[in-house]
């Protein structure tokens, strides 16, 4: 029998080690899954940090939980378009520990001729000045399921059950008012590694949030969800995402006690619109009619199908 966060992270790395598809033709699609606009409204947000001198030049930009790469190809496209010259005071980098993914990665930037450095962890970098971004990732760290003072175990025939929590769980559970909901438990570990490779570093994340106290655990297979309380877990392991609704109230406190400042928290689409939402869509239709009427059709598709479900945080340090 393991903990239930164990088993977690033992099913995300099976899953994500085989570099599945995601989109319409995956188990679940994200923003960049809608098209390029996402890139690049975030490569115009990344300008306008530059230009608000919240971002200092030379910089290194670096993206965790890049799968096959297509975000960063999009944001690396968007900057040639928006602002070549400023390609010679940028380095990009990616973090992946799959090899599988970071053979697929390779193929499309080399494809390309795009120099994107591709690190296997956060033990081999080291940076003096770096922008971090990350679509959906903090809802792949590990995390417990606890219900009031019991946490979720799971035993050899894939079932869960509930065990009284030891002591350093429930001391975390109370220190972040968590009762009936996931714990994360990578969140200071993440952070303290992040300190340890950059001296400076803006970091910009978007994921699911939670709205209220209850367990959102679930697995996505074919575009369904699943209730992990409810399903046989031994028929989704390792063949179908897992995932949970992030507490940003707890990731918020973890941030301020280990030092880093909070720019920025909104809802998604808030966020995307004050990314420039217009000043792209006026450029576009200057441009090109087609590629204007396919921006149009993206904002769309962010705007209101992923609604207010999603944040966005941006911090410091």
């Amino acid at each position: 029998m393991i903990t239930f966060s164990q088993f977690f992270k033992n099913w995300s790395e099976t899953y994500y080690a085989q570099s599945v598809e995601i989109g319409k033709r995956g188990d679940f699609y994200t923003a960049v899954s809608v098209g390029n606009l996402f890139g690049v409204l975030l490569a115009n947000h990344f300008l306008k940090l530059v230009d608000g001198k919240v971002i200092s030049l030379p910089v290194d930009i670096v993206e965790i939980g890049a799968n096959k790469g297509y975000l960063a190809f999009d944001f690396l496209q968007a900057l040639y378009t928006l602002r070549p010259t400023i390609l010679n005071k940028i380095q990009f980098h990616i973090i992946e520990p799959h090899e599988n993914l970071r053979t697929n990665q390779k193929l499309l930037f080399s494809k390309y001729n795009l120099d994107i450095k591709i690190h296997k962890s956060f033990d081999t970098c080291c940076f003096n000045n770096a922008f971090f971004y990350a679509n959906e990732l903090f809802d792949c760290f590990a995390c417990e399921l606890i219900i009031e003072d019991t946490m979720a175990y799971v035993d050899e025939n894939y079932k869960i059950c509930f065990k009284k929590a030891d002591k350093n769980i429930l001391e975390q559970c109370n220190r972040y008012n968590i009762t009936n909901s996931e714990l994360c438990i990578e969140y200071h570990y993440f952070l303290q590694k992040l300190k340890n490779i950059c001296k400076n570093v803006v970091f910009n994340c978007f994921d699911y949030a939670k709205k209220e106290e209850k367990i959102s655990a679930r697995i996505y297979k074919n575009q369904q969800v699943y209730n992990v309380l409810e399903e046989n877990l031994q028929d989704f392991f390792g063949k179908s995402d897992i995932t949970y609704n992030v507490n940003f109230k707890h990731l918020i406190k973890v941030l301020k006690e280990e030092g880093f400042v909070i720019l920025e928290f909104k809802n998604q689409n808030k966020a995307l619109i004050d990314f420039g939402l217009e000043e792209i869509l006026n450029l576009a239709k200057q441009r090109n009619e087609n590629i204007y009427r396919n921006f149009i059709s993206q904002s769309q598709n962010l705007i209101f199908n992923f609604g207010d479900k999603f944040k966005f945080l941006e911090f410091k340090l």
